[in-house]
Order: C-alpha cells, then structure tokens, then sequence
C-alpha cells in the first residue's frame, strides 16, 4: 500500500493540493494529512476521494516528527509522495517580530521539512516523489520579511541538491516557488508589531492555480517550478541585478 503524506494540510495551499492530488498521484492508496487543527483536518476527509488519514501534530515539537517515524514504521506502508507545505511568514523588520516568532519560523520551515524528509526518505521506492513548497522570496533578500525569505532560500537550495543526492534512487524532488498567493497567510503574517510594514501584493495567484502547476511538476520529476510569467521575470533580473538594488526596489514598492 502507498501513501501520500502532506504537512500543512488544514488550509490553504496544503488543503488544495489534498484536493486536487488525486488527479496527479496516480498509485496513493491514502493520505495522511498533518496539521494542528484535527477539525479542520476531519473536514477534509469528506472532499478527497482517496481515504484520508488526520494527524494532528505541532511539526516545531521534534516529538512530533518522531511520533510521524514510528507510526510510518509500525504501519508497514509505502510513502508514494510526500509534500512539505507547513510553514508560516511574519511581516516587519527584526524589532516587529517576536524572538519566538523568527526562531518559529526557522523551526517550521527549515527543520521540520528537513525532518520529515528524512524519516520519509526511507520509505520511498523508485518512482517517488517530493514536493517543497518553496516561494519566489528564496531568489531575493527581503528586508521586512527577511527571517521568512531566507528560511525559503534554505528549502530551495537543500531541495535542489536534494535532487542530486536522489536521482540514482529514481526519487525526484521538486521546489515550487509561487508569489503571493490569496490564503490565510496573511492573516498570520500581519500579526505583528507593525503589521503594515508589507502591504503591496502584486501577481496575487489563486491556490488552485498554484497547486495544478505544482503537482504537474512534480509529476514530471522537474527540480524547479515558478509560477507566473511575472515572477519568471523577477527571478531573472535577481539574477543579474546587484543585490542593494533589488532590496531598494523592493521596499519602495512597499511605501
């Protein structure tokens, strides 16, 4: 039996990729669908038509990823695919955001994706496959998001060498890297100190659009995905415009 696991299932990017997933993971016999709110979780249940599994865990809690080990350990299944998209952004600079809040923040994004792919790792047959919700933010630094942009410039570059360590297993790895996208994301990174310190959202894209093009990706094995024309076109010109000039660009587009 294969599963799929996915993180940050309750809402969102994750819940509209435990939607659509069927469509794409061809072989999932059940999801196992992780976040802390098991009631959202339950309602997912009745819109998949794959068996849905809820598992309500606080991922920043190391017990968390262990108790997920042994049950994959103890149930005996294959992990068909996995999907790390539990994550969180703050808006502000160093002095509007609490020290738990940034630390949260490397904790979720970073090392809980890490963690889970590792105990996943060993459960994965050739044919398997790995998505990691990336951002468009892993091209640039990004003052008042800088803790937030630089967590997704780890995820970016450990998926992209991920790729290579994984490739003579037949196992992909694929980083999607959308920009704003109209989810609860907001509401949760405007909580704090200075909640107006980011307020232009340019290319704002639709969840649905974000997942169909990440579960293509994924399907076809690419190391990398960049939703919208738009946002292609920003990571290019990171590419070859000095560094000062892109993070002045970026905050006065912000004022």
């Amino acid at each position: 039996m294969s599963i799929e696991i996915i993180t940050g299932a309750s809402s969102g990017i994750g819940s509209e990729l435990t939607k659509q997933l069927e469509n794409y993971a061809e072989g999932i016999d059940e999801i196992w669908a992780i976040a802390r709110r098991e009631n959202l979780l339950e309602d997912l249940k009745t819109k998949t038509k794959i068996p849905l599994k809820p598992i309500a865990l606080d991922l920043t809690d190391l017990k968390s990823i262990e108790t997920l080990e042994q049950m994959l350990k103890v149930s005996g299944k294959e992990v068909g695919v996995l999907i790390n998209c539990a994550g969180y952004g703050k808006f502000g600079s160093y002095a509007d955001i609490e020290n738990s809040a940034a630390l949260g923040m490397i904790d979720l994004n970073c090392r809980a994706l890490v963690g889970i792919t590792n105990i996943a790792l060993p459960f994965m047959k050739r044919g398997a496959k790995i998505l990691q919700i990336c951002s468009i933010s892993s091209f640039q630094p990004l003052p008042l998001m800088s803790v937030y942009a630089a967590s997704k410039v780890f995820v970016l570059n450990y998926s992209r060498a991920l790729w290579t360590e994984l490739k003579p297993r037949g196992i992909t790895v694929t980083a999607l890297c959308p920009g704003w996208v109209d989810t609860a994301f907001f509401k949760t990174a405007t909580d704090t100190k200075n909640p107006k310190a980011v307020t232009k959202y340019t290319f704002m894209q639709t969840p649905e659009r974000v997942v169909k093009q990440g579960l293509r990706a994924m399907q076809k094995g690419r190391m990398l995905s960049i939703v919208g024309k738009q946002n292609k076109i920003l990571y290019v010109l990171n590419k070859i415009l000095p560094v000062k000039l892109v993070m002045k660009t970026w905050l006065k587009t912000q004022k």
